[in-house]
């Protein structure tokens, strides 16, 4: 079982109330700078006439990542039909620099659209905005942060709590009722990608609801967890299994199946009196 950490980064805010970001190219250093050179020039190998900047995000971009544990993610903007990039070079990369970087456990690829970033009225985008805004290094172009709109740790930075309860339902069909259907050699690992996942969205959408109070944003486990128990003490020994949970997973999908209803179901309700309903669709409705 692995030792829960307690690290992880929170983003505060300006005299304006506005997130600063920490992620900086300068704080992207050795051995992961010569790693995401070397994904700098894979997306400009195979994308060349379509790359106008590329951004490396998480914990690698704030200077604080961890052997063996962190990953890359990296996303390139590009002119025309994202949908078009060819995608096929992104497993044949990954085992390329597995061997080279054996401290990363994997590179995350994706082309984002930048026409869609800089049209506001394409809500769709808000959240890849915020991304890039908040926690984003710029390590190729010319960084298009300023030319958007800057964020607070409000309703317009929630990212996971709308979608949580029926995340909740996918997630537990698909424990109950797909797993049995996958290959037994599948089951415990696709039992234990789904219950990350699900136990990931928890704490982020426990975060969302105090983050205006504690005027922070973080999308770090940890800090997730600590400053959602600040605010909901009873719920806190809850928070640390979803936390336990989403680095040790669990082999049994009844288990979290049984926790979603309870401590998730508790959740949903604090999101809808956190955010009630009317605001909460009326951002949806827009966004």
């Amino acid at each position: 079982m692995a030792e829960i950490a307690k690290i992880g980064s929170v983003l505060g805010v300006d005299e304006q109330g506005f997130i600063i970001r920490k992620a900086n190219i300068d704080k992207i250093v050795e051995p992961w700078r010569s790693l995401v050179d070397e994904i700098v020039t894979a997306y400009l190998n195979h994308w060349s006439d379509q790359v106008h900047n590329i951004y490396i995000r998480g914990s690698v971009a704030v200077g604080q990542a961890i052997p063996f544990i962190s990953d890359v993610d990296s996303f390139a903007v590009v002119s025309g039909n994202y949908q078009d990039c060819d995608r096929h070079w992104f497993d044949g990369f990954n085992q390329h620099v597995r061997p080279k970087y054996p401290f990363c456990k994997g590179v995350e690829l994706s082309p984002i659209s930048g026409d869609r970033l800089r049209d506001f009225d394409d809500y769709g985008y808000g959240g890849l905005r915020m991304l890039i805004v908040t926690q984003a290094a710029c390590v190729y172009g010319q960084d298009i942060s300023p030319e958007l709109p800057k964020f607070k740790p409000d309703i317009d930075a929630v990212s996971h709590a709308f979608d949580l309860s029926e995340d909740i339902q996918e997630v537990s069909f698909d424990l109950l009722y797909t797993t049995p259907q996958k290959p037994p050699n599948e089951q415990t690992a696709y039992v234990h990608k789904l219950g990350q996942w699900i136990m990931k969205r928890i704490l982020r959408s426990g975060l969302e609801i105090v983050m205006e109070r504690h005027q922070c944003y973080t999308r770090d486990l940890y800090p997730c967890y600590q400053i959602f128990s600040e605010y909901y003490p009873a719920q806190k020994t809850l928070m640390y299994q979803a936390l336990n949970w989403s680095i040790n997973p669990l082999d049994s999908p009844q288990e979290i199946v049984d926790f979603l209803a309870t401590f998730g179901s508790w959740l949903v309700a604090e999101i809808d009196h956190v955010y009630p309903p009317q605001i909460s669709d009326d951002f949806l409705l827009t966004n």
